[in-house]
């Protein structure tokens, strides 16, 4: 028999072999015609194996489709799921000391002396808890209930000092044009008590105690980026742990106008004192007055 046929017929076994071996128990398309007649062993060989390759291109190509398929759908869901993230992050309440609702007291402030970055200044401190410093004082008429007000601003928290480290503030946003429907209750409590006293050309900085901060979901100002939106829960999830801190807005008024869209919802005019005071008095008195009822049941 001629050496060359058998070597032929050998290699045809040994590549059909490797193809069995090396691709999940099917043969490779590794086979290679040759010009010299062959036998019907290794004819029936190249036959197989073309069989065999076909499947195996096909089970491969149905395989890989599948593989794509569901890579396609994990990565859709992933960037489905972090779109969520960054339009809706997760809220971290710093809710410390309680929620509060908008302080509409025309009680006069405390006034206090302090230093502001080595400069004396005057601290204002309402019933509520907030504290304000008049940078620049500003002309006109305050805001009413109701109005629309533009202002600029820069926000920043400021931690406790912690093991003797006194902490800096720490941007988390900023707006050089931003409206507020004020007394809509849409902006955190602390920032629309502040901008009540303001007036157009006024620069204020607001310090925020945190039950009159970002004490639920819904309130702003809020960052409109990711990051900002992820620094800003960073570092209230910071106040929650430390059990401290405050929310600090450098605020500039800049227009006051009137809503047109105004449905008279909003009561624009506050209370006297007096007016205060009576309210106080007939809550408490019927709420006194429940109570008698319900211990003598």
């Amino acid at each position: 028999m001629n050496v060359v046929y058998l070597f032929s017929v050998l290699v045809s076994v040994l590549q059909v072999a490797e193809g069995f071996t090396s691709n999940n128990l099917m043969p490779r398309s590794t086979y290679q015609t040759s010009r010299r007649p062959q036998s019907k062993l290794a004819e029936r060989l190249r036959e197989d194996n073309e069989l065999n390759s076909a499947y195996s291109d096909k089970s491969s190509l149905s395989k890989y489709n599948r593989r794509d398929a569901i890579g396609q759908a994990c990565r859709a869901a992933a960037a489905v799921a972090a779109s969520a993230v960054i339009t809706h992050p997760t809220v971290s309440n710093a809710d410390i000391e309680g929620v509060v609702a908008l302080p509409r007291s025309t009680a006069p402030p405390e006034a206090s002396s302090s230093k502001d970055e080595g400069k004396s200044v005057t601290v204002f401190k309402t019933k509520s808890g907030l504290q304000y410093i008049d940078i620049v004082e500003g002309t006109g008429r305050s805001p009413r209930y109701g109005n629309l007000v533009g202002i600029s601003y820069k926000a920043y928290i400021k931690l406790p000092d912690v093991k003797g480290k006194s902490m800096k503030l720490d941007e988390f946003d900023s707006d050089r044009g931003y409206l507020v429907k004020h007394g809509n209750g849409r902006t955190i409590p602390g920032v629309d008590e502040a901008l009540h006293t303001m007036k157009i050309g006024g620069k204020r900085r607001i310090v925020v105690p945190p039950k009159l901060g970002y004490v639920s979901s819904g309130l702003g100002p809020i960052p409109e980026g990711p990051y900002g939106r992820w620094k800003l829960n960073h570092l209230i999830d910071k106040m929650v742990e430390l059990k401290g801190g405050n929310v600090i807005f450098d605020v500039t008024m800049n227009s006051i106008m009137e809503d047109e869209a105004d449905q008279g919802y909003y009561d624009d005019q506050s209370l006297t004192p007096d007016e205060f005071n009576t309210l106080r008095i007939n809550i408490e008195t019927g709420q006194n007055a429940a109570k008698a009822a319900k211990a003598k049941t």
